[in-house]
């Protein structure tokens, strides 16, 4: 059985959510867990960061340690970030991101220790980058820019699907991500934002209105 406990969220809501929130408390075994946040550039002024401890504080969670990728780099940090309970993947490019993990030799590590039971939660392009592919990134009127021309679009690959975060929950859109999965023969979950999927082991659940594109 593959072990792995995942959270692919859309975005982070404030709004109460107590199905989801209990799912997510519940992949801690930890009374007092400590997260990791890893976002996807610099975060100088830790605006997002902040926004980022303000969701965890209302699950009960008060330890968030920032682990910087990009110009705060520190190598001498990194053994401590996978000592975290969680490691949180924030939102922003996801072109950008993926070219940061891949620069810092941090993709093996992360599957790792996912493998080892760590739990790894993922915002907008952070659970992109659990999915097999960054190629959904670059989909649509939305999509994010990939200013590094980024070649290889591989990311974890930790779940066999790819996810579209911040759904609008039309038709119009989700016939959109369906063309898509049709045309790539692959599975995608169109999630609105304060929905999610969620992964743990073999079992995957649908929240705030996260649905199959299929």
């Amino acid at each position: 059985m593959t072990q792995r406990k995942l959270v692919l969220l859309s975005d982070l809501y404030f709004d109460s959510n107590d199905e989801l929130n209990e799912r997510i408390q519940s992949l801690f075994q930890q009374k007092q867990p400590s997260i990791g946040y890893i976002p996807s550039s610099s975060d100088p002024q830790r605006i997002y960061v902040e926004h980022t401890r303000r969701y965890y504080r209302q699950l009960g969670i008060e330890d968030v340690q920032y682990y910087d990728l990009d110009t705060e780099y520190e190598e001498s940090r990194m053994d401590s970030l996978f000592q975290c309970d969680a490691i949180h993947l924030s939102g922003g490019n996801t072109f950008y991101f993926l070219s940061m993990l891949q620069k810092r030799n941090l993709l093996e590590r992360l599957r790792s220790y996912v493998n080892s039971g760590g739990i790894l939660i993922g915002v907008s392009a952070g659970s992109i980058l659990m999915t097999p592919s960054i190629r959904l990134a670059g989909y649509g009127e939305d999509a994010d820019e990939n200013h590094l021309d980024l070649k290889d679009l591989r990311a974890l690959g930790l779940v066999n699907f790819e996810f579209a975060p911040h759904w609008d929950g039309t038709e119009v859109m989700l016939l959109s991500f369906k063309e898509y999965a049709q045309l790539h023969q692959t599975k995608v979950y169109a999630c609105p934002d304060g929905g999610a999927v969620v992964v743990e082991n073999e079992s995957l659940g649908l929240f705030g209105g996260a649905i199959s594109a299929q």
